[in-house]
């Protein structure tokens, strides 16, 4: 999902289709009119706000377009076979592992589940273990009682 936010927003006619319009700039409105757009309105959101709540405001003030605005894509979640194609080319050097990355974070906080009275430290040696073995799964690390 797109965290992009926009001050202005507003409304233009281009061949007959009528669509939102979304914008930080002050000029946007003399682009589209130089780019053929008619019946332009742009409206100060008073923040910067997410398309969708844009558009929310600008469904209030009574606009409507000829399409919907498409909704933001959700950023896909990353499955444990992404982890593991990552992991795969750590093992073979491919890759530096980026211990501030998302994914470095999201291990640790799995493995702090699995491993509740181990400390930051602990389980950051844990996933870089995980990294250089290339070990499939931290159940195999786990013993069993």
């Amino acid at each position: 999902m797109t965290n992009k936010t926009f001050t202005r927003a507003g409304i233009s006619t281009n061949k007959g289709k009528t669509l939102f319009r979304f914008t930080n700039d002050l000029n946007r409105e003399k682009v589209l009119d130089k780019n053929g757009h008619t019946d332009i309105k742009f409206y100060e959101l008073g923040a910067a706000l997410s398309k969708e709540a844009a558009t929310a405001f600008l469904l209030e003030m009574g606009l409507v377009e000829d399409a919907p605005a498409k909704p933001a894509k959700a950023a896909k979640e990353p499955t444990r076979k992404d982890d593991e194609r990552i992991l795969a080319k750590l093992a073979k050097g491919e890759v530096e592992y980026d211990e501030s990355s998302d994914k470095f974070l999201r291990l640790v906080e799995e493995k702090r589940q699995s491993f509740p009275s181990h400390t930051d430290e602990q389980l950051m040696d844990l996933v870089r273990f995980q990294a250089k073995a290339n070990v499939k799964a931290f159940g195999d690390l786990e013993p069993n009682f």
